[in-house]
């Protein structure tokens, strides 16, 4: 369905992903982590596309994550403590990705990793193949995807990088089609 949300007909799947994150968070705890478990309300490809004055910034490119209040704080507050005031992540400068694909939506789990501070951050992402492919023609260009965690009212961001974002490709990517 054109226009339809990407999780359309992929809720079950994606409570799936819920528990997967879970899970992996426990892995990570068990292992000595100290891991903070986001529940992203909505995930938005940032295509970077120019707009021409519409207002839609195309300095973003990456994934738009919508946080409850409480779970942006905290993640907030932790890459502060860690990373100062500067809004980007600098601290967790490695990752994890677990991708699982139902049809052209691709899911992923997301562990940042601030190795120094036994510190990590958990999150699922998820992303329609068509509607994502601006931003992951970008990335792969780039070499680096970010995720913008930010709450509802969007006033304040929290930029994870994640450099040589293969892994947060769909698993054909780059192949090609028969139409081609």
């Amino acid at each position: 369905m054109a226009g339809s949300h990407p999780l359309a007909g992929y809720t079950e799947f994606w409570d799936d992903v819920m528990a997967d994150m879970e899970a992996t968070a426990e892995e990570y705890r068990e292992a000595g982590w100290d891991v903070l478990e986001l529940h992203p309300g909505d995930v938005t490809p940032l295509p970077n596309v120019s707009t021409d004055g519409t207002g839609i910034e195309v300095d973003r490119t990456g994934f738009d994550v919508l946080l409850p209040g409480d779970e942006f704080s905290a993640a907030q507050e932790l890459v502060e403590e860690l990373t100062g005031t500067d809004g980007t992540a600098a601290a967790f400068d490695e990752y994890d990705a677990y991708r699982a694909q139902q049809s052209e939506v691709v899911f992923l789990v997301v562990v940042m990793k601030a190795e120094a501070a036994g510190e990590a951050v958990a999150f699922p992402l998820y992303y329609a193949e068509r509607q994502a492919e601006p931003m992951l023609e970008r990335a792969e260009a780039a070499g680096e995807l970010r995720a913008y965690l930010r709450p509802l009212d969007d006033s304040e961001r929290v930029v994870f990088s994640l450099s040589d974002p293969g892994t947060l490709y769909p698993e054909d990517w780059g192949e090609p089609t028969d139409e081609e």
